[in-house]
């Protein structure tokens, strides 16, 4: 009979999965940094055993299914829509945000990964605040918008510190600095013949992905796609994340007609597939060590306050204007500050590559713990204090 002890881990992460919700809910931390406390807790007692063969695999499945739905937050047509003046701001902000990191990683002689983990974005937090306060808030429907061009940037970032860590600076680096141009181009190319194709046979969606589907045919197609991208960027020597990324972004730029399919992918994504990678990243937490050495729960209040120091700064010299209003411009900066995912995607990387050491990665992960609590409890208080009377008058 073969041995059932392989398998009683994923039982155990399937129940810290399972109590996550209803415990996210009555304490009011956010949901991932739940998940990522119980795989702490799951380690600490033994419950969890994060050497499995078979958990990592599943975990780094987790991960790319998350890039997925990151993708799929990202409609390539809506950023025609946002206008010059608009880009032009996020870029300003985007050059000042990269500005300040650069600045703290050559004044505090940093790892160079540092540059991208400071300013790194997500909307994962964001999509939560909205769903709090409503989107109609204009510090939040900016961060919206921030946060969607943020994780595209994020994303090139991360490949192209990839690349430097792999190859070094040196010819091999620049030969996949140019593959990963013409890839994107040809991405480009895509799209264009896509939507010339697309034009001329509108009833080609249908065929691909049908309204009356009976058999999951938008699911096979969904797998398809991300399978075909992780493995083109995988042969192209680019980040598997990418791949995983664009497919996302595929999906949701051209076939928005199936209303239903993203709430699908999302039940099945945040369902199991994402908080296993979050509890997965929790069990590679060695509690014992933080006991040990409480620096490096200091190094993560060193962490979080740099990233929120460098958004207050960016915010500042090019939202203050917009916002006239300095509350507003502190709920931006804040609402912005709280890539749990990303952080966690970007401290990863950095242990992968060995540039981060494993005590400086936990004080990521316990950063990104923090994030999620401090700043959503400032984000109440600032939010409540001195509001107005008249709910039209918090609007502008």
């Amino acid at each position: 009979m073969e041995s059932i002890a392989p398998l009683l881990p994923f039982v155990s992460i399937a129940i810290l999965i399972t109590i996550a919700v209803p415990l996210s809910t009555a304490t009011k931390i956010p949901i991932v940094v739940t998940e990522i406390l119980l795989g702490i807790i799951g380690r600490y007692f033994g419950l969890v055993d994060s050497e499995n063969t078979y958990i990592p695999i599943v975990a780094n499945i987790g991960l790319l299914f998350l890039m997925f739905l990151c993708g799929l937050e990202v409609d390539l047509k809506s950023f025609l829509s946002m206008g010059r003046k608009f880009l032009y701001q996020a870029l300003l902000y985007f050059a000042s945000l990269y500005g300040f990191s650069i600045a703290v990683v050559v004044v505090l002689k940093l790892p160079l990964i540092f540059i991208a983990l400071l300013p790194v974005m997500s909307l994962g937090m964001i999509m939560a605040l909205i769903r709090d306060y409503g989107k109609h808030r204009p510090w939040l429907n900016l961060a919206l918008k921030i946060g969607i061009l943020g994780e595209v940037v994020s994303i090139a970032v991360l490949v192209t510190l990839e690349g430097i860590y792999r190859y070094g600076l040196n010819w091999q680096l620049g030969e996949n600095l140019l593959i990963l141009g013409i890839f994107l181009v040809c991405i480009v190319g895509v799209f264009k013949l896509a939507n010339i194709l697309f034009w001329w046979f509108p009833n080609l969606k249908l065929l691909i992905l049908p309204h009356d589907d009976t058999n999951s045919q938008d699911l096979r197609f969904v797998f398809m796609l991300i399978f075909v991208f992780i493995v083109l960027t995988t042969g192209l020597h680019l980040e598997k994340v990418l791949g995983a990324f664009i497919a996302g972004v595929i999906l949701s730029t051209y076939f928005k007609y199936k209303h239903t399919l993203p709430e699908k992918l999302n039940d099945m994504g945040f369902g199991f597939f994402v908080p296993f990678f979050f509890v997965y990243v929790g069990t590679t937490i060695h509690i014992s060590s933080v006991l040990e050495s409480p620096v490096i729960l200091l190094h993560a209040l060193y962490i979080i306050f740099g990233m929120l120091a460098i958004r207050i700064s960016a915010s500042m010299l090019v939202f203050l204007r917009f916002f006239k209003s300095l509350k507003n411009t502190m709920l931006f900066a804040l609402s912005d500050c709280m890539p749990l995912t990303f952080l966690v995607i970007t401290a990863s990387m950095g242990l992968q590559f060995g540039v981060i050491t494993p005590s400086l990665y936990t004080s990521c992960i316990f950063g990104a713990i923090f994030e999620g609590i401090l700043f959503s409890i400032a984000i109440k208080i600032i939010y409540t204090w001195h509001r107005p009377s008249n709910p039209k008058q918090d609007m502008l």
